[in-house]
């Protein structure tokens, strides 16, 4: 299984070790800063396979992301007429749908582990071995193994999640650009930055899980110094979703399609029987330890996108709470889309 120490993930907030509501001075210099610590943890996010512990540190990294930016608009306390607040908290929405779709898979695939469980459980070698009537319900159970009905129809997926990220996508634009004050510009810049980190990496994991061989890509203006590494990593990942399927989820699928063949065999008594008793054995012995690591991986992705979920909708809240304080009738100005 893939893990990268998350200690290597270096963190983005300009903040950090200052007192509570101080303010930086050398906005170019928090600039730097912060596109040295994406580099870096962009690079620390390259993985040798598509696994669901990576997906894992993709949305923990997405959820830092998203709090550094609540962060910066706790302390800068920007202006209610910052167009890039405006974009951001269109765009919160749009991120909350998304990790509705994704508990929705995460959901179903609970489900099929709920069903190798049972056959497992079916499938009990401790005494004499499983009797007949046991192996026929293991067998039409894993039968089912692939049926269980999505949250999102592959034309929903397209229709809705597709759609949202690339709406996202489409409203990233670009650098600051003319006279705006040096608060605005870091701002801009950040949001741009956890935009374009959203786009790719929540389009990753909700791609990868509904098994779609290509999600959306983006292009970043070469004048943000993260610019290459994220590109790089875009094209390996890209690759790797094009190749195979996520690692746990395909490991499971084999050895329930090995556990489905040994039961086959089993069924057609013969002399050989006690030698085919053994293969089952090993086989759902393999089923069994396949399927911890999918659960474990599981579970850390749903703990993941449930924390990327609250900390989207406090950077929302936050948000909110400048158009409150800052003017403007309460209510932010409508964001083009360029």
């Amino acid at each position: 299984m893939f893990q990268v120490d998350v200690s290597r993930l270096s963190p983005f907030s300009p903040f950090s070790g200052s007192k509570k509501n101080s303010l930086p001075n050398n906005f170019d210099h928090l600039s730097s800063s912060f596109d040295d610590a994406l580099i870096r943890s962009l690079k620390a996010l390259n993985p040798p396979s598509l696994t669901l512990s990576w997906l894992s540190l993709a949305v923990d990294f997405l959820t830092t992301s998203h709090a550094e930016v609540r962060s910066l608009i706790s302390n800068l306390k920007p202006s209610a007429s910052d167009d890039s607040l405006a974009g951001f908290l269109d765009d919160s929405v749009k991120i909350l749908d998304v990790c509705n779709s994704i508990f929705s898979e995460i959901e179903r695939l609970r489900q099929r582990r709920l069903l190798i469980n049972f056959v497992i459980h079916l499938l009990d070698f401790s005494g004499v071995g499983p009797a007949p009537e046991k192996l026929r319900k293991a067998r039409d159970s894993l039968a089912g193994w692939g049926n269980l009905p999505r949250g999102f129809t592959k034309r929903r997926f397209e229709k809705d999640v597709d759609v949202l990220i690339r709406d996202i996508a489409l409203g990233l634009g670009g650098a600051p650009r003319g006279k705006i004050s040096s608060v605005e510009r870091l701002i801009h810049r950040k949001v741009y930055a956890v935009g374009a980190m959203t786009v790719f990496f929540a389009g990753v994991v909700a791609f990868s899980l509904y098994g779609h061989r290509e999600f959306v890509t983006i292009q970043i203006p070469t004048e943000f110094a993260w610019a290459g590494s994220f590109t790089e990593l875009q094209t390996t990942i890209s690759e790797k979703i094009k190749e195979s399927k996520i690692e746990e989820i395909n490991s499971v699928e084999t050895r329930v399609r090995t556990v489905c063949e040994a039961i086959d065999d089993v069924a057609r008594w013969d002399e050989e029987n006690d030698k085919k008793e053994e293969r089952l054995k090993v086989a759902v012995k393999e089923l069994e330890t396949a399927t911890k690591t999918f659960s474990a991986g599981l579970d850390g992705l749903h703990n993941g996108v449930n924390g990327m979920f609250q900390t989207v909708l406090g950077a929302r809240n936050e948000i909110l709470d400048c158009y409150r304080v800052g003017g403007n009738g309460g209510k932010p100005k409508k964001h083009q889309t360029k």
